[in-house]
């Protein structure tokens, strides 16, 4: 009996040491088995010091890329002019109305150098006024002549493609004249200096917050604008649809993603601008006067809200101004487009 009791304890114990041991060995494979999730810290970008905040869409830069004065070109908008080139890196952009049915762009470049920008095309007064308020090389290929004579008038700095070297005509994309005029951003400025142009930039800047944030967090009066429709006619209308992981509006014109015919994306924009400006036919051709000059309403959209705000413009060379009741409005960073219509009842939105 006795011999019994020892050979069970003994084997107890056996037992037990076996568990004991292969306990920890199993718990090791689990380990094994499971995968290492390494946490990696986010990279938080501090801003360079040496960066200061542009004028024109109040993002920053070094201050060697703000030194130059802006470009300002008008951009062909005829469907067979389509897609430009360059559009991407304008700080701000302005669509107006032209000869029926057509529209045409101002595109505003400060810092960024795009590879070409085009097609060029010819120049109205109205657009002019736009170029001088942001002071502006003045760039396009002939124009009405009321252009000419308020270019006379107003001394622009202007470089026209008709009488000069800085622009070729080019035919790779399958564009042909007068749709195909294009030039690039150094072109114009060596061009301007041979010309014995000022260099040095000299206009009023606009008005930015510090950081992008919701309408909704400064301005009681702000609505949802998820989508935006301009119709200019019934052949011509340009969208917005905004995306919130970007927190960018993404552009179409006439139902078609508009993109830019150097790296084939597709344009976005941080602000929208829609300024109403009544116009009157001035001839048989159908040239227009807009009435850039004065005040009126508008509405302001940016990521994802609206407002409804007024403007104003004293003068042909002094910048539109926009309020909310009696208080400048402050924009977010980032580029503009400003889309310049007959009535606000022209613009839609949800």
């Amino acid at each position: 009996m006795k011999k019994l009791l020892i050979l069970m304890l003994a084997v107890f114990m056996l037992t037990s040491c076996s568990q004991k041991t292969n306990q920890p060995l199993e718990e090791e494979q689990e380990k094994e088995d499971k995968p290492v999730i390494e946490e990696i810290e986010p990279e938080i970008e501090e801003d360079d010091p040496n960066k200061v905040v542009s004028p024109l869409d109040g993002l920053k830069y070094y201050p060697e890329e703000l030194s130059q004065r802006p470009v300002a070109v008008s951009i062909d908008n005829h469907p067979r002019a389509r897609w430009q080139a360059g559009l991407k890196d304008a700080e701000i952009i302005y669509e107006f109305q032209v000869e029926f049915p057509y529209t045409r762009y101002l595109a505003v470049f400060l810092a960024k150098q795009p590879e070409m920008v085009g097609p060029v095309r010819s120049a109205r007064p109205y657009i002019i006024y736009y170029a001088l308020e942001n002071d502006g090389i003045f760039v396009h290929v002939g124009g009405s002549e009321d252009a000419f004579s308020e270019v006379k008038r107003l001394q622009a700095a202007e470089i026209d493609g008709l009488y000069s070297g800085a622009m070729w005509r080019y035919n790779d994309t399958g564009k042909y004249a007068p749709h195909n005029m294009y030039t690039t951003l150094k072109s114009i400025r060596d061009e301007a200096k041979r010309l014995g142009y000022r260099t040095e930039a000299s206009f009023e800047k606009y008005s930015f917050s510090e950081a992008s944030s919701k309408l909704s967090v400064k301005y009681k009066d702000s609505f949802k604008a998820n989508k935006i429709n301009i119709v200019y006619n019934k052949d011509n209308t340009t969208d917005y649809v905004y995306n919130k992981d970007s927190a960018l509006y993404f552009r179409f014109k006439d139902t078609e993603e508009h993109i830019d015919e150097l790296n084939k994306e597709q344009l976005t924009a941080k602000n929208i601008i829609v300024l109403e400006q009544p116009k009157s036919v001035l001839d048989s051709v159908g040239r227009l006067e807009l009435s850039s000059i004065g005040k009126g309403k508008g509405i302001y959209f940016s990521e994802g809200e609206a407002v409804n705000i007024t403007w104003t413009k004293k003068s042909e060379k002094e910048r539109t101004r926009f309020y909310i009741g009696d208080t400048e409005l402050k924009l977010n960073p980032g580029n503009t487009w400003i889309q310049i219509v007959d009535s606000v009842e022209a613009v839609t939105n949800e």
